[in-house]
């Protein structure tokens, strides 16, 4: 490790001077985290999208073919999954 020697600035002075050149990257690089938006599916939509029964559904559910989430008393699915467990079961 090696160690670096500063003269002739205060320590505010230099925090100060890193911290605006950080800012500087941080504005040139404009770079904001991507946070994936999840498209949860309720009971009835799942069914929709699948064009089967509310029973089918329910079914598979029990059978673990699709992974339900719950908030409260309610089901959602997450779309991609079921995409995915879609081609998981044509391959």
């Amino acid at each position: 490790m090696k160690n670096i020697y500063l003269e002739g600035s205060s320590e505010e002075e230099f925090m100060a001077k890193l911290c605006q050149k950080f800012r500087e990257i941080l504005t040139e690089k404009n770079e904001t985290p991507v946070i994936d938006k999840v498209e949860l599916l309720s009971r009835k939509e799942t069914a929709k999208f699948l064009n089967i029964t509310l029973v089918t559904l329910h079914n598979w559910t029990k059978s673990k073919l699709i992974k339900p989430y719950y908030k409260g008393r309610r089901v959602y699915y997450k779309k991609c999954e079921i995409v995915a467990s879609l081609t998981s079961i044509e391959s």
